[in-house]
């Protein structure tokens, strides 16, 4: 049996490079969104396609957003909060605090989001945007780890293999910095992207909702110049 050809995923840099090339305004900032919520597409679009299923369109308003401040080393800072309602979670609300003096997207979404008040934000739905990402995010790759599915009644290992890079991948991808260029532990980056703490810690279900709303608890390591 061949060892299975492992795909790294993409650097952070070249990634947020591609994206900021995007000349449609709407699309360059629903991928800024989409990467910096470590979100799910559906969190970020408002719109879904007849027939679609599989997608709850739970995209922001541009009221969505607030602009507050945190104390850090004698100096206020001022953060940006997004209010993010969680696919997979019935829409509960997760808060994205980011600081505008140390993340190079944070003003102009914030101006962007404060443009369209009560509006959708982005009022697309996600087959535009994934249209969008094959030029993109064009020849790039990652690895897909190995998992069970359920086929005909019977459990199929799917062994490790690459997958085009698109948008479920920028969820991927932002998680990794958060990790290792922030330093964020499980417990910051379930906070951060909503995934259930009750996988790592045990938490109650009603102790999960009010810690996703903690932005304060992590937003000391995003204090951190990116070069």
């Amino acid at each position: 049996m061949p060892t299975p050809n492992v795909v790294a995923l993409p650097n952070y840099d070249d990634v947020r490079k591609r994206i900021e090339a995007v000349e449609d305004a709407e699309i360059q900032n629903c991928l800024k969104t989409v990467y910096l919520y470590a979100g799910r597409i559906s969190e970020v679009v408002g719109k879904a396609s007849l027939g679609d299923s599989k997608t709850t369109a739970r995209g922001p308003k541009g009221n969505d957003v607030i602009l507050d401040h945190y104390q850090f080393r004698d100096q206020e800072q001022p953060v940006i909060v997004f209010t993010v309602r969680t696919a997979k979670r019935q829409g509960i609300e997760r808060k994205i605090g980011i600081p505008i003096n140390f993340e190079p997207w944070a003003k102009g979404l914030y101006d962007y989001f404060q443009e369209r008040k009560d509006k959708i934000v982005f009022p697309f739905t996600r087959q535009t945007v994934w249209a969008h990402s094959r030029d993109v995010f064009k020849e790039l790759s990652y690895s897909i780890d190995r998992y069970s599915v359920l086929r005909d009644g019977q459990l199929v290992s799917v062994p490790t293999h690459p997958r085009a890079f698109r948008l479920h991948a920028l969820r991927h991808l932002r998680a990794s910095e958060l990790v290792s260029f922030y330093g964020f532990d499980g417990f910051g980056l379930a906070t951060y992207g909503g995934w259930k703490y009750a996988t790592m810690a045990r938490t109650s279900s009603v102790m999960d909702r009010y810690l996703s709303l903690s932005w304060q608890s992590y937003i000391e390591k995003l204090f951190k110049m990116r070069k």
